[in-house]
């Protein structure tokens, strides 16, 4: 039996119901599945949080990670947000769960669901 795939974002998914994904990534693992947490900020910004909600994981893939190591131009703000081209930003995530052979990634960014050859749920939260 192949291995099933979860791919779930950090901002708007996961910090949005902490309990929830925190719950569900360890049942997944235990029995089997990856668990990617795919977000646009780096492992090193992003790590703490993960840790913060008790998320259990086995993969992880950064946007800013990627593109730096690709050399994408990329250009940040006062606040240290990186900023780069749209479309190749927007498209990024959709093209490493295809690579990667994601079975479903949960997000809560609808546009990057036009970029998904693969399975894309849209997640909303209620405040």
């Amino acid at each position: 039996m192949a291995i099933k795939k979860l791919g779930v974002d950090l901002h708007g998914v996961i910090d949005a119901s902490p309990e929830l994904f925190s719950d569900l990534s360890k049942v997944l693992v235990a029995s089997g599945w990856e668990v990617h947490i795919i977000t646009g900020p780096t492992y090193e910004k992003s790590i703490k949080e993960i840790e913060k909600y008790n998320i259990c994981f086995t993969n992880f893939f950064s946007i800013e990670d990627y593109h730096k190591s690709l050399g994408t131009k990329i250009t940040y703000d006062n606040k240290g947000n990186p900023w780069m081209d749209k479309n190749i930003w927007d498209k990024t995530k959709g093209e490493y769960c295809l690579r990667e052979e994601i079975d479903i990634h949960i997000d809560n960014t609808a546009e990057y669901g036009n970029y998904f050859k693969t399975n894309f749920l849209l997640f909303k939260s209620n405040p």
